[in-house]
């Protein structure tokens, strides 16, 4: 019993594709659908097959990128680990050269144009800005 339950519940789809062929078939025959209308019919169905299988192309195409992708990104990570990776040299400024005129260490050292209008200022009594 169990055995012809499995077999008729299995036989369900494929009963449900025969009925819905008969029919379309006895439709066919009876004019009321037209071999326009089933050529249309056929290219639209083989039209979504081949978009099918090429989004189905296209999404396995990405999936082997990607994996392409992170190996490659560890396997660079384990021949150049962070901790092999040399330093940059530092980029610190020499003492020598030191900005006075900000830190305020010493004579600024001004361009003579500048000083000459910095004392045209003080005798006008404006002062400096």
């Amino acid at each position: 019993r169990p055995r012809i339950e499995q077999a008729v519940a299995a036989a369900g789809p494929v009963r449900d594709e025969a009925t819905a062929r008969g029919a379309a078939a006895l439709a066919a025959l009876r004019g009321q659908v037209t071999a326009k209308e089933i050529q249309r019919l056929t290219r639209r169905h083989q039209r979504r097959a081949r978009a099918g299988r090429a989004a189905k192309v296209a999404l396995i195409a990405a999936v082997v990128a990607g994996g392409a992708l992170a190996a490659w990104k560890w396997w660079d990570k384990q021949a150049n680990p962070d901790w092999l990776v040399e330093p940059p040299e530092a980029t610190e400024v020499p003492e020598s050269g030191r900005l006075t005129s900000v830190d305020g260490t010493g004579e600024a050292l001004l361009d003579p144009e500048v000083k000459a209008k910095q004392a045209r200022e003080e005798a006008e009594g404006d002062g400096p800005r």
